[in-house]
């Protein structure tokens, strides 16, 4: 792996890291977005959400616990 690679996984590990515990929003492939109170993640971004919401049209749709797999997440941003 490349010392950039090493370096950009890091980042988003740290960054993640800080976001436990924390309300994220978490965009996904197929244009989903999910909001939830992030628990844990793993080094493939599978991601566990608490309170989890899903967002259709400004409609939000309570899911509760869910894990979203990390090869369809977009982008994990704060809320």
């Amino acid at each position: 792996m490349s010392s950039d690679m090493s370096k950009c996984l890091a980042t988003l590990g740290a960054t993640l890291q800080d976001s436990i515990g924390k309300r994220v929003l978490v965009k996904l492939r197929d244009g989903y977005e999910i909001r939830g109170i992030l628990k844990s993640f793993d080094q493939h971004v599978n991601l566990l959400l608490e309170d989890a919401e899903e967002v259709i049209d400004n409609v939000i749709l309570k899911r509760g616990t869910m894990v979203v797999r990390g090869e369809n997440v977009l982008f994990v941003s704060p809320t």
